[in-house]
């Protein structure tokens, strides 16, 4: 008889917890560790490392052990994913994303992005690929700016890929889709309407009265008013006439010199 196993180790709790059900099944098979080494075609030294809480097996690993057990890997999947976050420690720290429809900016979408990745355990980015349908899909360049925060999905295709890979039920997925689409319209809109008011700003520079430009601003201004587009002059707060003008006019006159 080989010398029995040390003590689970339990200072990662999910680790020891999943370490735990390994052993058990193993027992239940009535199997060592040789015997399933030959029907995994994993080394017994792997197979130990795996049941003894002290590392998380790659799910791979962890999928191999349960089938030659006899047992299913998905019932087995929901405690070596708990184990896989909390060995991380990063969804901790992240904000649970609101309903979709509460999202309204890009920095809602990305940590959005984020928590779903981190909540499925943060697949490497080849599984992210090959859970999401392929790299016309979701190319493993793509997957990793999304991943790191450095840019959103590309298109819709995209942004439903990666929330599919992450393991989102279709509805939901679809849902932070809309999210997406309306975001990134509304953001196109304002990047447009950016473009506008510059170009008006340009025009009003160079024809404006230098002696009198009040009237063309005010014009101005209540032309753009309806649209929302003047909020663009000053994000943190919806713009005032008095403000307008008196932020234009330094445009036109630099050094303060304004008509009385």
């Amino acid at each position: 008889m080989g010398r029995p196993e040390l003590p689970v180790d339990h200072t990662v709790p999910a680790r020891g917890e999943l370490a735990e059900a390994l052993r058990a099944l193993r027992a239940g098979a009535g199997l060592t560790y040789a015997e399933l080494a030959v029907t995994t075609g994993l080394s017994p030294a792997t197979l130990k490392r795996a049941a003894s809480g002290r590392t998380l097996p790659s799910w791979e690993t962890a999928r191999a052990f349960v089938s030659a057990c006899g047992a299913l890997p998905a019932d087995l999947h929901r405690v070596w994913l708990k184990a896989r976050i909390a060995e991380r420690g990063r969804l901790r720290q992240l904000r649970r994303p609101r309903a979709p429809e509460l999202a309204t900016t890009f920095g809602d979408l990305g940590e959005a992005m984020e928590y779903f990745y981190e909540a499925a355990g943060a697949p490497s980015l080849r599984q992210l690929q090959e859970l999401a349908g392929g790299s016309h899909l979701l190319p493993v360049s793509s997957a990793a700016r999304i991943v790191n925060r450095e840019a959103l999905p590309a298109s819709h295709q995209q942004c439903l890929a990666f929330l599919t890979a992450c393991g989102l039920p279709d509805r939901t997925a679809q849902r932070w889709a809309q999210a997406f689409d309306r975001i990134t319209r509304h953001r196109a809109a304002d990047l447009e309407t950016t473009r506008d008011v510059e170009a008006a700003l340009a025009i009003l520079m160079k024809n404006a009265e230098p002696s009198a430009p009040h009237q063309q601003i005010d014009r101005w201004f209540e032309h753009l008013r309806p649209s929302g587009a003047v909020r663009l002059l000053r994000p943190e707060a919806q713009l005032e006439r008095t403000w307008a003008r008196e932020h234009i006019v330094r445009r036109i006159h630099p050094r303060g010199e304004r008509a009385a």
